[in-house]
């Protein structure tokens, strides 16, 4: 396996590291391969949040305030003289009323709230059994096992 970066005891660094022709002890080589593959996690991770998103700049801050204005409004009573522009402007794409606007809102909110949080515990279960793992071999594992079931979280089609 080929280990991108080795920070040596005393300092010096080894970049682009074969494992199968190195002579490293494994305290070396071991925490470095933890490393490249706890990121490879973050990165699968990435991308498992992504598919639930539209791609953008700053999309799950938008989500994450439409959700709130909605969420505001149907706990305000409905004020249909106060209807907020993630509702009003949910209302013009699809073509439903202001409650029920409100309602689709809140509900995606939580679907993807709800993948957030089994993203998150993918990401970090498989990073912590990564980190736990006593041969390379065994990390490299429990980073394809991890990564295996992040590419796994997608939304249903039409879901979202």
């Amino acid at each position: 396996m080929m280990i991108n970066k080795v920070t040596r005891h005393d300092g010096t660094t080894i970049w682009n590291l074969d494992t199968d022709s190195a002579d490293l002890p494994l305290g070396e080589v071991l925490p470095a391969a933890q490393t490249q593959f706890g990121q490879a996690i973050d990165t699968a991770a990435g991308q498992a949040r992504a598919a639930f998103v539209s791609p953008g700049t700053l999309i799950e801050q938008e989500y994450q305030l439409a959700k709130h204005e909605a969420q505001t409004w149907l706990d305000g009573g409905k004020d249909g003289t106060a209807i907020p522009s993630s509702i009003s402007d949910h209302m013009a794409m699809f073509g439903v009323g202001a409650e029920a606007a409100a309602n689709e809102i809140v509900a995606t909110a939580e679907q993807w709230e709800q993948a957030l949080a089994t993203i998150r515990s993918a990401r970090l279960g498989g990073k912590a059994a990564v980190r736990n793992a006593e041969t390379i071999e065994a990390a490299e594992l429990a980073s394809q096992a991890a990564i295996a079931e992040l590419n796994a979280i997608r939304p249903q089609e039409g879901s979202l």
